[in-house]
């Protein structure tokens, strides 16, 4: 059975992830803050309501979405489940290399692949037993570098990250250059934040939020939400608490540290108070969000095809050239064009494009509808 609210949740990130995204993909962000590029007091408004509430927390909701979608397919599944899984890891992997190195640097498949083979040990555990790993994993990790980053920041004081030259670097070559030279950009872009030791940080980032998904589709929350109601709204509102604590903390003091707490604590919590939300929201809200999240998969990708067309020099190359409020613009009116398309789709097709492709490499022939 597929649950309407759980397409809603991920037509929602979507939106989310394309309010954080398209600023990389306007302004060289990787290299320094986006504020740099802020022209007026609309700009700033703007990059700190994404900062608050959307920055660092659609990532960990499309994760928990992720460990959700896991265990509903493992519990569908046969005998030969983990082969057929870890076809659609490694179909999910080619995707992501083809994006990450041929599209647009800050792919988020190849490191969900690689990550969802860390599920593989945990699909015979109890619902206590993925939840124990999530919170333990998260408050491990979120909890124990956040404090980390407090002694470096007692110690050392406020480091700057930026790095002027390299973003005028990105400026020259994703507005004029050549495709051969934004093919090097992108990559050098993409090594810039992954290494044996980022990939190391990602998984500890991102499997708590894959257990925690796991651990609501086994105790089926989404299934039947009035008799979960009360389990759902205590973790909502704490999720609320801890998340708008944490998200406004550079807000009262800006320092590493409160930018890392702000990232690591304030992100996650806010994504699960997401996650809770939408199972309490009206049959129009649904509506509205399901089917773009039924073609998540072909949305995220035909979001970077278009955005790096528009700013890319093979493109509009309006790099570098956009206010902050404009690249939101673009954004808006890219989600908006997938809104209206992702209805049009799905009143004549079952699933996405490239969510037939996807099923198309895990199943075969036998499963592409």
């Amino acid at each position: 059975m597929r649950i309407a609210t759980i397409d809603a949740v991920r037509g929602l990130a979507l939106f989310g992830i394309l309010l954080v995204n398209v600023l990389d993909f306007s302004l060289p962000t990787l290299y320094v803050d986006a504020t740099v590029f802020a022209k007026d007091g609309v700009d700033r408004f703007l990059l700190a309501f994404v900062d608050i509430f959307a920055q660092a927390s659609f990532y960990p909701l499309f994760s928990l979405l992720f460990g959700w979608g896991a265990w509903v397919m493992f519990e569908k599944g046969d005998e030969r489940f983990r082969v057929t899984f870890l076809r659609r890891l490694l179909a999910l992997l080619l995707f992501g290399m083809i994006h990450a190195f041929f599209i647009w640097h800050g792919d988020i498949l190849i490191g969900y692949a690689i990550v969802g083979l860390f599920l593989f040990p945990f699909f015979q555990a109890s619902a206590n037993t993925l939840r124990n790993w999530a919170l333990l994993l998260w408050m491990g990790w979120g909890g124990g570098s956040t404090i980390l980053m407090w002694l470096m920041w007692k110690v050392s004081g406020d480091v700057d990250f930026s790095e002027p030259d390299l973003a005028k670097q990105a400026i020259a070559n994703y507005q004029k250059g050549t495709w051969e030279q934004i093919f090097m950009q992108r990559l050098d872009d993409w090594l810039y934040v992954n290494s044996l030791t980022q990939a190391f940080i990602f998984v500890l980032t991102i499997l708590p939020f894959f257990l925690f998904g796991a651990y609501i589709a086994k105790e089926k929350w989404f299934h039947d939400v009035n008799r979960h109601r009360s389990t759902i709204q205590k973790w909502g509102i704490g999720a609320l608490i801890v998340g708008m604590a944490f998200k406004w903390l550079p807000y009262i003091e800006k320092n590493i540290f409160t930018t890392y707490a702000q990232d690591m604590i304030g992100g996650p919590a806010l994504a699960l108070f997401y996650l809770t939300a939408f199972s309490f929201g009206s049959a129009k809200v649904i509506h509205f969000f399901a089917p773009v999240g039924k073609m998540a998969f072909t949305n995220y990708l035909t979001q970077s095809i278009i955005c790096t067309l528009i700013f890319y020099s093979y493109g509009f190359g309006l790099y570098g050239k956009v206010t902050p409020k404009q690249a939101l613009a673009v954004a808006l009116g890219v989600y908006a064009m997938q809104i209206c398309w992702s209805h049009w789709w799905l009143k004549r097709h079952h699933i996405g494009p490239m969510e037939r492709v996807w099923r198309w490499m895990t199943y075969g022939k036998k499963k592409t509808t």
